[in-house]
């Protein structure tokens, strides 16, 4: 027996975003950031991004088991202000081609699971414990100079505070 494919449909990467009606868009903008390095299906579920009006919302699975709090604000400066990857922007790149974007929130959370020795699905508990919120009036008073001088140094709690029209961090809630 003989199967026959359509070219590339071995290669097919469902989307996550499939059934959004902005689909397109979403995708586009979950490219723009490169904060997903794990492709679809097995990327967790809270990572996506969502639209809502003027505002772009980022979710990230970042566990912190093995990061200290200044690595994890110096993270988050650097993805959302310069981007993840080379390859990406992030900020810039958001306020440049979206102009109706006025808002972006980037959220990180930790997920933990209940371990269970069967192989159904195990509980869970979605904790966010950071949250950052820029504004396009916010962003365009940026030196990103001094981003890049602090993401060079690996020590961005002083940006983290100051950069933001909201930043949050909280890791009480988390379990260790």
């Amino acid at each position: 027996m003989t199967l026959l494919l359509a070219p590339n449909a071995a290669r097919a990467e469902p989307s996550i975003y499939a059934s959004e009606p902005n689909a397109d868009e979403l995708a586009r903008l979950d490219s723009a950031f490169g904060l997903y390095l794990t492709r679809p299906p097995r990327r967790h579920a809270v990572e996506r991004v969502a639209r809502v009006d003027d505002e772009v919302r980022l979710t990230v699975w970042v566990p912190t088991a093995s990061l200290t709090d200044v690595e994890l604000q110096s993270r988050a400066v650097e993805w959302l202000l310069l981007g993840r990857t080379q390859y990406t922007q992030g900020a810039p790149a958001l306020f440049s081609e979206w102009p109706d974007v006025d808002r972006v929130v980037l959220t990180f959370v930790d997920i933990q699971r209940t371990e269970q020795k069967s192989r159904r699905a195990s509980a869970e508990t979605i904790t966010p414990y950071l949250r950052v919120r820029l504004t396009r009036s916010r962003f365009e008073r940026l030196k990103l100079k001094a981003v890049e001088a602090c993401v060079e140094k690996g020590d961005c709690a002083a940006v983290f505070k100051a950069a933001f029209d909201e930043a949050r961090f909280d890791r009480k809630g988390l379990k260790r």
